[in-house]
């Protein structure tokens, strides 16, 4: 059964909100020259088709001019954020190594969330990556070919077979709760749906397949980075 994740957004009164499903519609390689975030981390990256991605979760404090993203632990705080920010499952360092960071939209729409030479993809990036997987062997099965080989409760690990290592971080929803670590990754695109929300891809325990969904803007989702 597929979730769906609900919020509210202030705006004079509560509107009633939440995230929706859309329509439903190589070789491993390595680069030599590796993402470096503002805070000096270093990541992987895999070459997948023709793009290059990077195969960990963001966990920068900063955008990539140097700037201080704040780090947002309030409930109330981040209900109400309206600007950039980011946290930590639970608000706890002992997820960051494994899983990065959650960010909010207003982070990733600042276009320099990545490391410079780096950008969150687009709804037309991510199309194009679930498209490769599509023909080379993965129709229907796009996100076992994307999840971790480990980590996943119930049964829903991946097979891993690019590399990608797509990790069950969980979220952490508008009203500022955290949940489903090992049991969903789910990660921004850049590409916007409407003034409240934008669109994300989820994978989960329980699907093969890659979800699309919009989700309001509040919502703590990780990141992963394409190259320019």
């Amino acid at each position: 059964m597929r979730k769906t994740l609900l919020g509210f957004i202030a705006i004079g009164l509560f509107v009633f909100v939440g995230c929706k499903k859309d329509n439903e519609s190589s070789n491993q390689l390595t680069s030599n020259d590796k993402p470096i975030d503002a805070d000096g981390n270093v990541y992987k990256s895999v070459i997948i088709g023709e793009q290059e991605w990077m195969a960990e979760n963001l966990r920068t404090t900063k955008y990539s001019d140097g700037t201080v993203i704040p780090n947002v632990e309030s409930n109330t705080q981040w209900e109400n954020l309206h600007t950039g920010a980011w946290s930590q499952y639970e608000n706890d360092s002992q997820y960051d190594s494994i899983y990065g960071k959650l960010y909010n939209f207003y982070a990733v729409n600042k276009g320099n969330l990545c490391p410079t030479g780096w950008h969150v993809p687009s709804d037309e990036e991510w199309i194009e990556l679930t498209d490769f997987l599509a023909t080379n062997g993965h129709s229907g099965s796009e996100a076992l070919a994307l999840k971790s080989t480990s980590g996943w409760i119930d049964d829903g690990n991946g097979t891993d077979d690019y590399g990608w290592n797509g990790l069950p971080g969980g979220y952490r929803d508008i009203e500022g709760p955290f949940s489903d670590v090992g049991e969903s990754g789910n990660w921004w695109s850049s590409s916007q749906e409407d003034g409240f929300n934008a669109w994300y891809r989820g994978l989960y325990n329980y699907d093969d397949k890659v979800d699309i969904y919009g989700c309001v803007k509040q919502y703590g989702f990780s990141v992963r980075c394409v190259r320019d």
